[in-house]
């Protein structure tokens, strides 16, 4: 008589079945050729700061997705997730916030600036910044943008989308309570009811579970990562990481689901 598979071999092969799969999946989606036209601009908050952003075009007629670095961070976090993502039919604005550093090589022009203006750098300043951000695009098109964020900023992403009639949606990678004693992020979420992809490393998702307790279940897709511990903020989604596969395999389906 043929022995049954163990439990924990029919996950093994469960998982290599899911792996392929998603390998598959990706090599579908991003074998797009479309071109993506890159260029630097600048628009102006509302207290006269100058911000800078990356903007990927690969068709003038397709929504926008705006992208915020983790703190002390730059737009240049974004430069193959953007790409990736306008293989999506998204446009992207990747944008330097006033509370940024340097990434990839690409300095934080509008925390330089900030710097030497002594510019305030709370919760509120940095919500101008993405309130001018998404003043930019409607100036470009009148279809409703995603906000897509990573650590404080991605925390910040959700909490605009709950206020602004202008987001379609919210991208959350690894957020928290990072503006406690002054705002607690959950409060300002709960009920929100817009579609919010969170997902976070293995080890944070009990924490922004928490976060998202108030967050209706038709409206919150929450990822945990199964092949691995995964990572914290962008660098789930980094080519420099194998286990960057699955997660690309959620956010693509959570974008799919947005049509």
């Amino acid at each position: 008589m043929q022995k049954q598979p163990r439990h924990s071999e029919v996950r093994s092969r469960s998982r290599i079945v899911v792996f392929f799969a998603c390998i598959l999946l990706l090599s579908v989606v991003f074998s797009s050729s479309n071109v993506i036209r890159v260029r630097t601009i600048t628009f102006t908050s509302a207290d006269s700061l100058e911000i800078t952003a990356d903007e990927y075009i690969i068709s003038p007629d397709n929504p926008y997705i705006l992208l915020f670095h983790e703190q002390g961070s730059s737009r240049g976090e974004y430069r193959t997730i953007a790409r990736r993502l306008c293989k999506l039919d998204y446009n992207c604005l990747a944008v330097d916030l006033r509370n940024g550093g340097n990434n990839s090589h690409v300095s934080n022009e509008t925390a330089r600036r900030c710097r030497s203006s002594r510019c305030p750098t709370g919760i509120n300043d940095l919500g101008s910044d993405v309130a001018a951000a998404i003043e930019y695009i409607k100036g470009k098109s009148e279809l409703p943008v995603i906000l897509f964020g990573s650590g404080a900023n991605g925390s910040l992403g959700l909490k605009i989308a709950a206020e602004n009639d202008h987001v379609r949606a919210a991208v959350a990678l690894s957020p928290g309570e990072y503006f406690l004693p002054e705002l607690k992020i959950q409060d300002t979420i709960t009920g929100i009811k817009k579609p919010v992809f969170i997902t976070a490393s293995k080890a944070e998702i009990p924490y922004v579970s928490e976060l998202a307790s108030g967050i209706e279940e038709d409206y919150l897709t929450l990822f945990e990562p199964k092949q691995g511990e995964g990572h914290r903020g962008s660098e789930s989604l980094s080519e420099n990481y194998d286990d960057n596969t699955e997660y690309w395999v959620a956010l693509i389906l959570f974008f799919r689901d947005l049509i």
